[in-house]
């Protein structure tokens, strides 16, 4: 499972040359850094003159909106679609219904994550003008992680050949 992998073994598994895990967990992780860099801004961002101008309280909002654990749950569901989705090619018994669920599932963790990575991004840039001065850069860098790893899951999503309306 990626969650429980320290840094230096995701980025060896990663360059492994196995299956899994690949660019769906890369954009996972990426969107996880992301969520934590833009989080520690907030963290920063309940001094007493922040709690005063209600700043902490955006902060707080913020903090609980980037939820970590959810986009690093991603790169494990993304490992295990794949895992069905090779399962798949290879089942000559499988029905047609089950190849269409196993594909849509597929397709749904990466579609999910761009989702995710957009709503968090929304949520850091509202947040912006209440952050602490002194580490708005944190958050920015946090928005580019994040836009980073949408991108990267959007990637993932195209290889799983998506109808013109989820593209």
């Amino acid at each position: 499972m990626t969650t429980a992998m320290d840094v230096d073994a995701f980025v060896a598994a990663l360059a492994a040359k196995q299956p899994t895990p690949g660019g769906g967990a890369a954009a996972a992780v990426g969107a996880a850094v992301g969520a934590a860099a833009a989080a520690m801004a907030a963290a920063y961002t309940m001094r007493k003159k922040d709690k005063e101008s209600g700043a902490a309280a955006a902060a707080e909002a913020l903090i609980t909106t980037l939820d970590t654990a959810a986009v690093l749950a991603a790169a494990d569901a993304d490992a295990a679609a794949y895992a069905e989705l090779q399962r798949s090619w290879k089942d000559a018994d499988m029905s047609a219904a089950e190849k269409a669920a196993i594909e849509a599932t597929a397709l749904a963790v990466p579609v999910a994550l761009v989702e995710r990575c957009h709503a968090y991004i929304l949520a850091v840039q509202a947040f912006l003008p209440s952050c602490n001065p002194n580490i708005t850069s944190d958050a920015k860098v946090g928005i580019h992680q994040l836009a980073g790893a949408a991108r990267a899951a959007y990637q993932t999503a195209l290889v799983n050949a998506p109808a013109a309306d989820v593209r």
